[in-house]
């Protein structure tokens, strides 16, 4: 192949860039990044000035998306945590349901009582809904 040119610029996180150009880095992105190529590649001050302004506004681009992704990361471990605790803490309350009806204490067989009668209310708006009545613990077609 001929007249081919390649740039790349590597930003590592410990902040020490590495770059590779063919025939230059600074020629070869400044083709891509300015309008208007610079006078000569002997003038670095101008090529330098183009590559960091490259630098700048990629870095605050993938700064941004690097401080976005991080917030939602952080977001959804906190929310499996929380999840996971609230879970445990369901599952603990729960086992007294597991276990026989007669070892249950008055607050759990309130809490089953209350349970069961909503469960019965909203098994009779169900039938009521579908055209069904319920009295004296029965269900007749309506």
């Amino acid at each position: 192949m001929t007249g081919v040119e390649v740039g790349i610029i590597v930003f590592p996180p410990d902040n020490k860039p590495y770059s590779f150009g063919h025939p230059n880095v600074n020629e070869t992105i400044n083709k891509y990044v300015c309008e208007e190529r610079p006078p000569s590649p002997s003038s670095s001050g101008i090529d330098d000035k183009y590559v960091q302004m490259f630098r700048k506004a990629n870095s605050i681009t993938l700064i941004t998306q690097l401080n976005t992704l991080q917030d939602q990361l952080d977001f959804a471990f906190n929310l499996k945590s929380k999840l996971k605790e609230k879970n445990k803490n369901l599952e603990s309350q729960q086992e007294w349901f597991r276990g026989p009806i007669e070892k249950l204490n008055n607050t759990e067989a309130s809490m089953l009582k209350e349970g069961l009668e909503d469960l019965l209310l909203k098994l009779k708006n169900y039938g009521t809904e579908r055209g069904y009545g319920y009295e004296n613990g029965k269900w007749k077609a309506e």
